[in-house]
């Protein structure tokens, strides 16, 4: 069975790099931002950019596991009609032959 999607299929299998690629630059930009407020509010700055870039990196992880989940309906919705569609008739001969 040949394989549909290559580039989706792609994206759910760089799936981890992807998300926390998105995480990281989420947590170097409130990093940068709260350096420039400096003293206690930088470290609020940075707590919140941690949990902004964990939110960040689930979503989207589930973003890629409801890819993964529409991938797999797609392929075994695929399989199964496959697998229910009744054989060829077998090719009946020619008149006049004896067979």
């Amino acid at each position: 069975m040949d394989d549909r999607y290559p580039y989706i299929r792609f994206v759910v299998d760089a799936a981890q790099i992807i998300a926390g690629a998105v995480a990281l630059v989420v947590l170097f930009s409130g990093a940068l931002r709260a350096c420039h407020h400096g003293g206690f509010g930088a470290l609020i700055g940075l707590v919140v950019a941690l949990v902004v870039a964990g939110v960040a990196f689930v979503a989207v992880m589930i973003q890629i596991e409801t890819l993964r989940l529409l991938l797999d309906i797609e392929q075994s919705t695929r399989q199964a009609a496959t697998a229910s569609r009744p054989p060829p008739p077998a090719p009946s001969p020619p008149p006049g032959s004896t067979a």
